[in-house]
């Protein structure tokens, strides 16, 4: 009996290492191969058997679900949040837009992934830009940022930034520093300076 006791925490403890080392390998084999990776795949860099990726997930969907959910919050929702901190209002929401930037850049192959199996829902785009939106009404309150911008705009600034960064890359591989250059753009088109005209409706 002392010994079935004492068996029970080491198997939870077991199963969760498990969960993160299938994890961990799920975002090493995404970022590789991309849609066509299988269950195998990440069962072997993970170092475990293939009925024990099944035993924590239903399929690639959940585990794709799974990855994408602990990007969000281990790698997203800390970097928007810092935005609604920053003393200067303009500067937070500029700050919180760069750094989602470049983080989505730098994991483009796991977004494709996630938008091709369609898992990006309104609830999770939401779980990482209530920040930033709160950013928003900081700037438009301190009167820098145009009124008739709204916190759902934001993701398509995200996108079209990430779009340049990806698809053109420099010949040593790194991404291109021209993406300041078109999210100054568009951030001025975001101040309350360039308000002179309403936006069209959205």
């Amino acid at each position: 009996m002392s010994n079935s006791s004492a068996s029970a925490p080491d198997l939870r403890a077991d199963a969760r290492r498990n969960h993160e080392r299938i994890l961990d390998a799920a975002r090493v084999v995404i970022d590789q191969v991309g849609l066509d990776f299988g269950l195998a795949d990440v069962a072997a860099h993970a170092g475990v058997g293939l009925s024990t990726v099944y035993r924590r997930f239903a399929g690639r969907q959940e585990l794709i679900s799974a990855v994408f959910d602990r990007f969000i919050a281990e790698e997203i929702e800390p970097l928007v949040a810092v935005s609604t901190q920053h003393p200067d209002p303009w500067q937070g929401l500029v700050g919180g837009l760069e750094s989602v930037i470049i983080t989505a850049a730098a994991n483009a192959t796991l977004l494709q992934v996630v938008r091709d199996t369609e898992l990006v829902t309104k609830a999770v785009t939401e779980s990482f830009l209530q920040p930033l939106g709160r950013a928003l009404q900081r700037a438009q309150a301190a009167g820098v940022a145009r009124s008739d911008l709204d916190s759902a705009d934001l993701p398509s600034l995200i996108a079209m930034v990430v779009a340049t960064m990806v698809a053109v890359p420099t010949p040593q591989g790194e991404q291109p520093m021209s993406w300041r250059r078109y999210l100054a753009l568009l951030l001025d088109g975001c101040r309350v300076e360039s308000s002179s005209r309403p936006l069209p409706p959205a």
